[in-house]
């Protein structure tokens, strides 16, 4: 009996189990993408006697489904009471002479190179015929229980996995983008329910709420008036980017002013249409994906001629979509780093933005969950994101 403890002697002691032993009957929760036990695999499928694959959480890649389908020897796991757990790999020739691990490890790259696991090596030297033999039937039980993979049942299969891919993607974005010694789920602004949110907003003395939301309000409404950014106005454009305020029925130096972006003026005083192409891609409402976010970055990008802008781009994403995206600026950024875990803010880019910024408020408890309970609270909802700005900007 061995006790593995480390990734690679994991691996060595797989790959040996594979190469010395001539029948495989194993049950796993879910199997990853090809990774070099896969290959293993496919090189000793004729040793293959039982494997059950689970489905559960859309963990199981759907290229490795693809790969094995045509097996009569593997079946999928698509119903069980309770969630499919097991990491039982038993290896054998004889019932007198076999070896099993039974741990935590997935049939997963991860679980062979990367991740902490653990495992016990079970041989039959020091285990008796019965073990081998209980082994071997909860393999069949959980067999009998499985079906096999079609063409069919691989596309619906598909389409469930793809759909929730963004969000154990973002997962894994949060988790290993923050700063270090701080678990995601302890990210302040990731912890903070609605009513904290609320009550935060309230303890700011300068918090300008009933101005924040006439500034908001105008702008929603300049979007609604007009179907693409480039129709309005040049003035209405120019309030919207945060640099025109003079004279003006509400401070549009809010949300952070961009008086100081010489290109970003540049273009809108010039050549509208560039930034209005990149502004329109971002839908008034519905869903805003991170596709719509890269087309967005790549035409504003093009129409500023590059260079690090995500100053004045997450201002006119701000604008237009509140409820979404937040607007970084010199005032608020080192507050936001540390309410975030962001490692580095200065180093900030459009390309960190999605993962670091807007996913992290998106996992958050007053994003998911806000209780307006009057009147103000139901527009700071509206605008749940833009409203950040009172907690971290400060002069």
């Amino acid at each position: 009996m061995k006790y593995l403890i480390d990734a690679s002697a994991l691996n060595a002691e797989f790959s040996r189990l594979m190469n010395q032993y001539d029948k495989y009957h194993w049950m796993v929760a879910w199997a990853g993408k090809p990774f070099p036990l896969t290959t293993e695999l496919c090189k000793n499928t004729n040793k293959i006697r039982k494997i059950v694959v689970g489905l559960h959480f859309y963990q199981t890649h759907p290229d490795f489904i693809e790969q094995f389908m045509g097996y009569k020897e593997i079946k999928f796991m698509t119903i069980s009471a309770g969630t499919f757990h097991p990491k039982v790999y038993l290896f054998s020739s004889t019932p007198e002479k076999w070896e099993a691990i039974i741990g935590s490890a997935n049939f997963t790259n991860a679980a062979f190179s990367a991740n902490n696991e653990a495992g016990i090596l079970i041989t039959s030297e020091n285990a008796d015929k019965e073990m081998y033999n209980q082994i071997k039937k909860s393999i069949a039980d959980a067999w009998d229980q499985a079906k096999h993979f079609d063409k069919d049942l691989l596309k619906d299969y598909y389409r469930s996995w793809e759909r929730n891919q963004s969000k154990l993607k973002a997962l894994s974005r949060l988790e290993n983008k923050q700063k270090p010694g701080t678990p995601y789920f302890s990210i302040p602004i990731v912890a903070t329910t609605w009513s904290e949110y609320i009550k935060r907003i309230n303890d700011q003395k300068k918090a300008q709420i009933q101005e924040r939301i006439k500034v908001l309000d105008f702008v929603q409404q300049y979007f609604q008036e007009n179907q693409k950014f480039a129709d309005m106005d040049i003035t209405i454009q120019q309030r919207i980017a945060g640099y025109k305020w003079a004279n003006q029925s509400a401070d549009f130096r809010l949300f952070g002013n961009m008086n100081n972006a010489g290109k970003l003026k540049q273009v809108i005083n010039n050549k509208p249409g560039l930034i209005g192409k990149a502004i329109d891609i971002i839908p008034l409402s519905g869903e805003v994906t991170k596709q719509h976010y890269e087309k967005f970055v790549e035409l504003f990008q093009k129409a500023v001629d590059g260079g690090n802008k995500y100053r004045s781009a997450t201002r006119l994403l701000a604008m237009k979509r509140p409820d979404v995206f937040f607007a970084i600026s010199t005032g608020n950024n080192q507050l936001l780093a540390d309410d975030f875990q962001i490692k580095s803010v200065g180093t900030m880019n459009l390309e960190r933005y999605w993962d670091e910024v807007v996913e992290r408020i998106q996992s958050s408890h007053l994003y998911q969950f806000p209780k307006p309970k009057n009147a103000i609270e139901q527009k700071i909802a509206a605008y749940r994101v833009a409203f950040m700005d009172v907690l971290y900007y400060r002069q």
